[in-house]
């Protein structure tokens, strides 16, 4: 067996598993991503993500580690639909790890660290790992982030998935149902970034025009 197609192998089983434990809790699979929607429009997404092939030379410095293969790791995030469709200019039937605007690692979660596990040995005992984290660690990091009142409250004040864009995601949330309030909160925004940040401000104002909102210049 090539050694590609038996860490695929053992990648899908460890994956079986782990959807067979995390399906009651309403996950749809599709690929090496899973979905489910929890207010609507909003979807906690889980994504198994493994090392590509080396590229170049390798080295071996354990605090400068790039290549990952024979390994793979959790990503988890939460998509935001409107907030999806204003960088995308579109919806999708299905959600993958980087179109959600809140992210971290399952690995955050349990060691505080990124983590990376290996494909090989027993993948039950790395299926359960896994699983057991979603179930008690992950869950519980969603459950901050299930309706967009949570993610007005919390995004941005954890530590797992701190974000400097947090008040532009929220103004941008509360603008679709509360627009006079909305506008305020987004032009708070941009009158508190930095002179230097001349690239984001032109990127605002572009958006500030799409989304009707004028700006005194």
């Amino acid at each position: 067996m090539k050694e590609k197609s038996k860490y695929v192998l053992i990648l899908n089983e460890i994956q079986k598993i782990v959807f067979h434990d995390i399906k009651p809790f309403g996950f749809k699979m599709k690929g090496r991503t899973f979905n489910r929607e929890v207010e609507k429009g909003i979807f906690h997404v889980i994504n198994f993500q493994s090392g590509q092939f080396e590229i170049g030379q390798k080295y071996d410095n354990p605090l400068f580690k790039t290549d990952y293969y024979g390994e793979f790791t959790v990503n988890l995030g939460v998509c935001i639909e409107e907030l999806n469709e204003i960088k995308f200019g579109k919806l999708k039937p299905f959600y993958q790890d980087y179109d959600c605007t809140i992210r971290t690692r399952l690995g955050q979660l349990l060691y505080d660290k990124d983590f990376w596990w290996k494909i090989e040995g027993n993948s039950l005992t790395t299926a359960r790992t896994i699983s057991d984290g979603i179930l008690q660690n992950a869950m519980s990091w969603f459950q901050k982030f299930e309706t967009r009142d949570d993610i007005c409250k919390n995004h941005g004040t954890d530590r797992y998935s701190s974000s400097n864009r947090a008040k532009l995601d929220i103004a941008l949330i509360v603008l679709r149902k509360d627009r006079e309030k909305g506008v305020e909160m987004f032009l708070n925004y941009l009158n508190d970034l930095e002179e230097n940040m001349t690239h984001h401000k032109n990127y605002i104002l572009e958006l500030a025009t799409s989304l009707g909102i004028s700006v005194e210049t």
